[in-house]
């Protein structure tokens, strides 16, 4: 199944042609957020991060859906 992720912040992957705020992953069926945390291995906890599915906040379970679009952003940003 085909998720979408927006990584907001500190959580934006460097590579070498820049950085990457977007990403389209390919995940199996049955994946958790808990999963996806761990695939992507973030440099924050899971209790450090909102992750939000499809504009609704959701925990570590939720079960991903194909064509979701998830957002994961440290719980504290400051603006």
């Amino acid at each position: 199944m085909k998720v979408s992720v927006y990584l907001h912040t500190i959580l934006a992957q460097q590579t070498p042609e820049g950085e990457v705020r977007r990403l389209e992953l390919e995940m199996p069926p049955d994946s958790s957020m808990a999963d996806l945390l761990q695939l992507l291995q973030t440099p924050l906890r899971g209790d450090q991060i909102m992750l939000v599915a499809n504009g609704v906040m959701v925990d570590e379970s939720y079960l991903l859906q194909d064509g979701d679009r998830v957002n994961l952003m440290p719980a504290i940003s400051g603006g």
